[in-house]
């Protein structure tokens, strides 16, 4: 019996045919042919573990700033919260929690850090102050469909009844 060698070429070739092969990741973002990005975030205010949606979209007049639309909970806790947002041209982000018929509730004060989000959630009456990190998570496009409804319906809840 002849026994066979492993060339590079040959591990090479079937390196490449597993990849292919894989199914491919889940995308971090979707971004739509307008410029709009639908993103899902994963993260921690102080210690408790939140999940955020966040679609950012070009501004329906035109210029630099985009609109922003969010909504987030603490897992496991809480409803979704609508998130009322501004941002700037230095890439600040100010996002105002509130929920229908509690009022506002905090808010997070944040900045762009790699494909995170770093800042903190600061309670309506300025006494607690609380650490926040949010990074991007992976959404298969059923996830995101989910996430589009989600924001929708939270804000046509808050804001348009």
């Amino acid at each position: 019996m002849k026994t066979r060698t492993w060339t590079p070429a040959l591990a090479i070739a079937f390196a490449a045919a597993a990849l292919l092969a894989a199914p491919a990741p889940a995308a971090v973002a979707a971004t739509q042919d307008d410029g709009t990005t639908l993103t899902l975030y994963t993260g921690r205010v102080g210690t408790r573990a939140v999940t955020m949606y966040l679609q950012d979209e070009p501004a329906p007049c035109g210029g630099i700033l985009r609109t922003i639309s969010a909504v987030y909970r603490y897992d496991g806790v809480s409803k979704w919260l609508a998130l009322d947002a501004n941002s700037d041209r230095k890439g600040h982000l100010a996002l105002v929690e509130s929920s229908l018929g509690s009022g506002i509730s905090g808010a997070l004060m944040l900045v762009r850090d790699g494909a995170g989000l770093k800042g903190k959630w600061i309670s309506p009456d300025g006494e607690r102050v609380l650490p926040v990190r949010f990074d991007p998570a992976p959404a298969l496009a059923r996830k995101r469909k989910e996430m589009a409804e989600t924001l929708e319906k939270v804000h046509y809840e808050n804001d348009d009844c």
